[in-house]
Parts: C-alpha cells; structure tokens; sequence
C-alpha cells in the first residue's frame, strides 16, 4: 500500500549539481494546511539521501536551492522540519508514494517548489503538470543560469534587490521580489495580496498571479527568519 497523497514525479540527478534528489507532489487526498497558498497541489524537491531539514543545514541544500541566496543566509521561509520532512520520512521510510501519471494533474491547481527550486529538476519533469493542470503559481532563483531558460514565462524569478528586478524584468522574467517591510516597491509591480502584510485578502489558489505571465509581485519576507532579511541592491 502506498500513501495516497502524493506522487513521485522525479527520481535522478540534480541539473544543479548531479547529487541524487527526488520530487514528489502531495495534496492528492488529504488538502495542505497552507492557508496562505489555499487548496493546491503541493510539489517538493528535496535532496534523495539526506533528510530535508540536515541538508538545508549544511551544503547538501545546494543541490535543491543553488546559489539562492536564502539557502546561503538562512533566511529560507520554508520550515524543512515540517511538511518537506514528513513527506520525505514517507517516501523514503514509509509507505512511500506511487509514480505520478501525467491525469493525476488533469484540472488541479499546481503550486511549483513548495520547497526547493524547480530548475534543479529536468524541464522535462513539469511538462505534463504544466499542460494539464488548470492554473499553477512558481518561483526558480536560477532565473540567470542558462538550465532554467524553459521556465522563463512559466515561473516568476525569485528576486532579491531592484538589481534583481531590473535584470530579470530585461530579460523577459516576471518577478516575485522580497523586500523588507520598509522598503519601497518598484513602480507598477504588484503587492502579493495572500500576504500578511494585505491581510490574506485571497489565496494564491483563487490568484496564481504568479504564473511567470501575469504579473511583477512583491511581498515582505515572511517566515520566522523574516527579519533577517536585507535589501540587495
């Protein structure tokens, strides 16, 4: 028996560095605690032969994160001892998760690297979820290397600072750019309005503005290292 709730996408190397990580989609049966993100199909790439929350810790992580500069600062919002560790004690400890069919993405809404960076997967991978899902939202801080040249128009660059904004902005990308509460926001972006800052006024689910197309977004760095976060400029 295998659990239900989530798919393996991907099994192999990582385009970043070669080291073994594997990808797995959850939300299938049991709906994500994500409040911020509403009812989508969550996706995580995480290193195969390290637990999520060792690898972040140390220079395992690079192979699902690169040369983000939250992975390199701990400044990451995502809390790899939770979500991303259970479904990776699952698939490597438990029941495990059954292959994922291109159907089971038929008309879902698809949220790409809920942990980890989805260029650190085969394009490949995200072909068959992009065409069949009904909407989808993600993110790729290796918007300047030349292995995430496919996902430009399909995930937002994950920005950091105005010259962040500025190259990716001029080289085609739709950006999501985190600032700290007091910084300004670039003219004619859009301010994230699932963020708490906007009081949640909606769900990434009902918005997925963020779809590498729609829009320029901007929030305030969330998480519990929010405060660590600088500007680059």
């Amino acid at each position: 028996m295998t659990n239900p709730n989530g798919r393996v996408l991907y099994e192999g190397p990582s385009m970043l560095d070669g080291a073994p990580i594997v990808v797995i989609a959850t939300g299938f049966a049991e709906r994500t605690a994500n409040a911020k993100t509403g009812s989508m199909i969550q996706t995580w790439i995480l290193r195969a032969d390290i637990p999520p929350h060792h690898a972040f810790a140390g220079p395992g992580g690079a192979s699902v994160y690169g040369d983000c500069p939250h992975f390199l600062n701990d400044t990451c919002y995502v809390s790899w001892w939770q979500a991303p560790l259970a479904v990776w004690n699952c698939w490597h400890h438990g029941a495990g998760y059954a292959p994922a069919q291109p159907s089971d993405f038929d008309d879902v809404l698809l949220r790409i690297g809920s942990g980890g960076d989805p260029c650190a997967a085969p394009e490949h991978v995200w072909r068959e979820p992009l065409r069949r899902c009904s909407a989808h939202t993600g993110y790729t801080h290796q918007w300047r290397q030349p292995l995430a040249a496919w996902a430009c128009g399909l995930l937002q660059a994950s920005c950091d600072g105005f010259a962040d904004y500025l190259d990716a902005t001029a080289h085609g990308w739709s950006t999501f750019l985190v600032t700290p509460a007091d910084a300004p926001a670039p003219a004619g972006t859009v301010h994230c309005a699932a963020s708490a800052e906007r009081g949640h006024k909606t769900t990434c689910a009902a918005c997925t503005l963020c779809d590498g197309a729609s829009a320029n977004v901007v929030i305030h760095a969330h998480g519990s290292r929010a405060s660590r976060v600088a500007l680059r400029n």
